[in-house]
């Protein structure tokens, strides 16, 4: 372990903080680490199994049935000593397959090892165990030609396809290869209630359904999967408490005899009943947000404002003399560690979007209390605190909400969390939020409730629905595109020329470049929404997610009848990624300067110097020089208003453009119903990178682009102070979606 020495800071502060843990969760977590990712084929075995025998069915029954049958069937295992029950495969960190969204990375890269067996990749390994491949075959064979991928290309104009393939524009290969999720159940509304109220509340609103209305079909047909699926995840928590009871019996251990039997108690009233303690509500919590996980396989399906949800439960068997700190708080940890478990594996082309372990299972904690404006800080949100620092799981992913009026001694405990490195928690501005929420249509309270709904997106549980997640959407690749006539130089295809015809080279003045800079990216833009609702389509007629939906949404879907896919939301809008932004700024500040200011370069120069990668000696000025002059110029992050200010117009174009669309939804019941920005990136800067050539910032061929509204590296050169006030500058209040800001500091920068 690293230890300070001679009064020096170490850089692994991490590793000089040992984090205080019980025997328990050292043991859960040893075992966890011990487990090795895989892939786990008995989800997509039973789901087909399911399809097979009920093709007559409505989609929605299907979907329903077949989480039915997989509940009943899958594979179960405690965690070494948990005081919690669940699981999303048949071991720790196994990902299970969803072959009826796409079986081409099943088929090419697992059976058939291009461009990598899962095992041998150069990231994000994943082991698959030989005996598998026969029945793998055979799924495969049984989806071929039905699966959620084939039916969204069928549908897309050849264009998108290029756009994507060719181009490198735009992506939607996370939302062809598995579910939506990106969204947030009300687990409070929900825990107060069971799942027994929904079938309650579902047999009832089919009652008085009229039988001879054929507009009330898909009404009754979404009913009815309520009480499926509902029943099938109370059926599931049973098989646990049988299960666990016939532990109980060959355990020699009396203390966790007594535990076993506990949980068996506790599965038996949640999730059907209402949870009456701490320690029930989170057993509510974990099986449902299993059951969603397994019904789904997608990221962004959050915990929502976790504190607020346990605080009464905790006051409560606190003051019932029930409850401590201590014990509250392996609780919360066993919680951390029960979610770090799930794994999603993806193809190797998606993957270099996803690169790492990016659930987003969300856990947010902080922020104001929407009805008072108060801060709503509480015991819990100082637990979740404790846990991260003692976990350091990478799952669950934590947000805490930030204002000006929260405790001092809350923010010092954030300071010190993230101090960490772990990169947890991140952090919200209640201000920049729900200033942004309320532009698009929120209520003041409901903006004021919202949680973080995968990576950095805004929304309140249980209210928001449509997708946070959409589209990859490469701003720099527009620029690219512009500076030469909209052709793509590496694949030589031209989608759409300039209104002008001219390129980087024969550009008459800056109005013109950035005027072909708007075209290209208003052109992409308008494919990303094509592209998007194709999926929402397809989404809607085959892949509704009847127990995600409900839980998704419950007051409003219940009410209208309705899933989520249909309008059953009280909101809903769709989301993108806007990738690039500070390399775009950076470049066209420099065009501006060099070409048509300073008049250093001509267009020519700067094209050619860009089409050789800068490594073109022979030319006047050598390549290199243009880089170097290119390097010089101002760039964003650093508090100047010329180049700021073009990313600030270059990002609201975006955000202004995309309201403009509407979503499948629109109209049919949800506020909102349209398309809205947000410049979260994941990893996908790194895969965008390469398909972009040199740019006139002197960023060079294939390397990655920036993340978010960041600087792009290496290039924020006057400190933090400078480079939040760049980021100011941005109009923030227009991305409703999501603004995402990553700033890195060492450790030894944050000494006292």
């Amino acid at each position: 372990m690293a230890t300070k020495t001679d009064g020096a800071e170490p850089l692994h502060f991490q590793l000089a903080q040992p984090a205080v843990r019980t025997d328990r969760i050292e043991r859960m977590l040893a075992h966890v680490q011990a487990c090795n990712p895989g892939v786990c084929i008995e989800r997509a075995r039973y789901y087909t199994q399911s399809y097979r025998k009920t093709q007559a069915h409505p989609e929605i029954i299907r979907r329903a049935k077949a989480l039915a049958h997989t509940l009943e069937h899958t594979s179960m295992y405690v965690l070494p000593g948990s005081l919690l029950l669940g699981n999303q495969a048949s071991q720790p960190n196994q990902s299970p397959l969803f072959p009826e969204f796409t079986i081409d990375f099943l088929r090419d890269e697992i059976l058939g090892g291009d461009p990598y067996f899962p095992p041998e990749r150069p990231a994000d390994k994943f082991e698959i165990r030989e005996e598998i491949l026969p029945e793998l075959e055979e799924i495969i064979d049984f989806w071929n030609g039905q699966t959620h991928r084939e039916r969204v290309y069928a549908r897309l104009p050849k264009e998108a396809l290029q756009a994507q393939y060719q181009v490198g524009a735009v992506n939607i290969l996370n939302y062809t290869s598995g579910g939506d999720g990106h969204f947030a159940p009300p687990y409070a509304w929900i825990a107060e209630r069971g799942l027994n109220y929904f079938i309650e509340q579902a047999r009832a609103s089919i009652a008085k359904l009229d039988p001879a209305d054929h507009e009330t079909r898909s009404s009754r047909e979404f009913y009815q999967s309520v009480i499926i699926t509902c029943e099938a995840v109370i059926n599931w928590a049973g098989r646990y408490a049988d299960y666990v009871e016939e532990l109980a019996r060959s355990e020699a251990d009396p203390v966790r005899k007594g535990e076993l039997l506990n949980l068996a108690a506790i599965s038996r009233h949640v999730p059907a009943q209402p949870a009456r303690t701490f320690h029930e509500a989170l057993q509510l919590v974990t099986f449902i947000q299993y059951a969603i996980q397994i019904e789904d396989n997608a990221q962004g399906v959050c915990f929502g404002r976790f504190d607020q949800m346990m605080y009464p439960y905790y006051k409560r068997d606190v003051e019932a003399g029930i409850l401590d700190r201590d014990h509250a708080l392996e609780l919360v940890q066993n919680f951390l560690v029960m979610f770090s478990v799930i794994e999603r594996i993806r193809s190797w082309d998606d993957t270099e979007f996803f690169r790492g372990k990016p659930i987003f299972q969300n856990v947010v904690i902080g922020g104001i209390d929407p009805d008072s404006g108060a801060d709503a800080t509480n015991e819990v949100s100082y637990l979740v605190l404790d846990a991260i620092q003692n976990t350091r799981t990478v799952q669950p992913a934590h947000y805490v909400r930030w204002h000006k009026d929260a405790p001092e001694a809350f923010k010092m405990k954030i300071a010190e969390t993230i101090r960490l490195g772990t990169g947890f928690p991140a952090v919200a501005n209640d201000e920049a939020y729900i200033k942004a929420m309320l532009n698009r249509g929120y209520s003041y309270r409901d903006a004021a409730d919202y949680g973080i709904i995968g990576c950095a997106e805004p929304g309140p549980a249980g209210l928001r629905g449509g997708r946070t997640g959409a589209a990859w959407y490469s701003l720099v690749k527009c620029l690219e595109l512009a500076l030469y006539n909209g052709k793509d130089p590496k694949s030589g295809v031209q989608l759409t020329q300039n209104p002008s015809g001219h390129d980087l080279a024969t550009f008459e003045s800056w109005d013109e470049v950035w005027e072909a800079f708007v075209h290209q990216a208003l052109y992409y833009l308008e494919l990303h929404v094509i592209m998007d609702n194709v999926i929402d389509e397809m989404y809607e007629q085959y892949i509704d997610e009847p127990f995600g939906g409900l839980m998704c949404c419950p007051e409003t879907t219940m009410e209208r009848g309705k899933s989520i896919k249909q309008g059953g939301a009280k909101y809903d809008f769709t989301g993108n990624q806007t990738i690039g932004l500070a390399n775009v700024a950076n470049s066209l500040a420099a065009i501006k300067r060099l070409v048509f200011v300073e008049k250093a370069l001509t267009g020519e120069q700067l094209m050619h110097a860009l089409q050789t990668n800068f490594e073109d000696v022979a030319s006047t000025p050598p390549g290199p020089q243009i880089r170097q002059m290119c390097l010089n110029q101002p760039k964003y992050g650093n508090d100047v208003d010329d180049v700021d200010y073009i990313a600030r117009d270059a990002l609201a174009l975006v955000c202004s453009e995309l309201p403009k669309h509407r979503n499948t939804r629109y109209g049919r019941g949800p506020i909102g119903g349209f398309f809205q920005a947000s410049t979260t990136t994941v990893s996908s800067n790194t895969p965008f990178g390469k398909a972009v050539g040199a740019l006139p910032d002197g960023r060079l061929a294939g390397q990655p682009c920036s993340d978010g509204q960041s600087p792009f590296r290496g290039t924020d050169t006057l400190g933090p102070t400078a480079a939040v006030s760049s980021v100011s500058k941005l109009n923030l209040v227009l991305l409703s979606e999501g603004s995402l800001y990553n700033m890195k500091l060492l450790p030894q920068d944050l000494k006292a």
